[in-house]
């Protein structure tokens, strides 16, 4: 069976593995090893009672030796990862979770929780313009925990990019995805490592040696401070809304890195050198300044130079950015499970919040919903999806004669300076909207948790 007919082949198909029931839909994309399409799987506890249905994306492998090695690695991998239980544990909310894995006449089947969209999708949403600072900031102190998460245990996950690098709606957190080409750090395969645009100078170094079939696995340098200045890359395009220019060398280090007491920039920094953007960002010089230190400490010649993800995470970039402005068209680029409605004016208070709270429920099953002042509310969905439905159903409601605004809302954000003004002191009561308990988040670094909304 070809993979690029496999989204019709296989479209409303019920396929059963040993552990869920997947009944596949459209296609979500195709890449060079595979197709994507998405799924539904249920499944039934030990007491035999059916689970709700689980959310997922089945990347459906090409047939051939290469490429179930691709498979393998990235089942054993992401196995690994995710048996690992240590201080560093949090940072594994970063990394893409494996579901289930099964074959299906002769081809590989790989279930993961969907995931909403790439880096690429968010900056087409965005007119291909570069992304608000809140949205960076959130971008590197996630993929940064995945990376210090990964680096922690030795594993290089070798192909950073932004397609790689996806934004889960539901738990409100971008995602490392792909790992087909990861290994263990001092293992490194016999195969090409990153992709063009993100390749470090030991990557060019072993490709180059790879294709003169030279290469020789004790003599390589790759490791994980190669991911960090992939991710440095990915950093740029996000800033600039352009991918930052190559220094192509046959050298691993530099002309001016290789002077012992350098005091110029590396060449490879060099191309990213830029003037503060000019834009409605309203970016500072010392936020520019200390963005480009960043990059500086991510983009060296040598990688026993490079910051490491754990100090990075503690770069003052990242304090600076958290405070910037940021307008409801920035939050609508990120879906999230929560969404704020405006010109929500009641005529009676008690009467109208039970009508926006039933009006809410019909599109999902609504975890709570908290208010503010100036018509505006909150309301938390259990489901990303629903969210979304929601938002594209209210949009220009006209209620109590006013016509409501509609725009998503960063998870567990509700009280963060810069994206949103809260107007009333938090009451912790319940909402009986949703009666389970909430599901313990994932653990996410320089969060504020304070919500300061009134419960109704």
């Amino acid at each position: 069976m070809k993979t690029d007919r496999v989204s019709n082949d296989l479209e409303g198909q019920i396929l059963q593995s040993g552990k869920y029931t997947w009944k596949l839909g459209r296609c979500l994309g195709k890449g060079t090893c595979s197709v994507v399409v998405e799924a539904c799987g249920t499944s039934f506890s030990q007491l035999k009672q059916k689970i709700p249905c689980i959310k997922g994306a089945i990347k459906i492998f090409k047939e051939g030796q290469q490429f179930d090695v691709v498979v393998a690695n990235e089942i054993e991998m992401l196995e690994h990862l995710k048996s690992q239980r240590d201080s560093h544990s949090g940072g594994k909310g970063f990394i893409v979770q494996l579901l289930d894995y099964f074959s299906y006449k002769g081809q590989k089947f790989l279930a993961f929780e969907r995931l909403s969209c790439t880096l690429h999708h968010i900056l087409l949403k965005n007119s291909n313009k570069a992304l608000p600072l809140f949205i960076i900031k959130e971008c590197a102190c996630h993929i940064l925990s995945g990376l210090d998460f990964l680096t922690t245990h030795k594993v290089v996950h070798g192909d950073i990019k932004m397609s790689n690098i996806m934004w889960n709606a539901d738990e409100g957190a971008f995602q490392l995805v792909d790992f087909g080409f990861s290994f263990h750090e001092g293992n490194q395969p016999y195969q090409p490592f990153q992709s063009p645009g993100y390749r470090s100078p030991e990557g060019q170094v072993w490709n180059r040696l790879l294709h003169n079939g030279c290469a020789d696995q004790r003599d390589s340098r790759c490791g994980c401070a190669s991911d960090m200045w992939s991710f440095g890359y990915v950093l740029w395009y996000l800033y600039t809304g352009q991918p930052a220019s190559r220094f192509e060398t046959d050298h691993q280090v530099c002309e001016t890195c290789s002077k012992k007491e350098a005091t110029q920039f590396c060449m490879h920094f060099r191309k990213f050198q830029g003037d503060r953007p000019m834009d409605e960002r309203e970016i500072t010089s010392v936020q520019h300044q200390l963005f480009r230190d960043l990059i500086e400490r991510m983009i060296k010649c040598r990688s026993e130079d490079r910051i490491t993800p754990s100090v990075a995470l503690q770069h003052s970039f990242l304090d600076i950015a958290e405070a910037a402005r940021s307008r409801l068209s920035d939050m609508m680029l990120l879906p999230t499970t929560t969404l704020l409605l405006e010109n929500i004016y009641p005529q009676n208070d008690r009467d109208c919040m039970e009508h926006v709270k039933e009006m809410c429920a019909s599109f999902g099953v609504v975890r709570r919903l908290v208010r503010g002042c100036d018509g505006k509310v909150l309301v938390e969905y259990t489901d990303a999806d629903n969210c979304s439905h929601a938002h594209r159903a209210l949009t220009g409601l006209v209620f109590n004669n006013w016509t409501v605004i509609t725009s998503y809302f960063p998870t567990g954000k509700a009280s963060m300076p810069g994206i949103f003004s809260p107007v009333l002191p938090a009451e912790h009561s319940s909402l009986g909207c949703d009666e389970r308990k909430e599901d313990p988040p994932r653990k996410r670094c320089r969060h504020s948790s304070t919500e300061c909304y009134k419960e109704t």
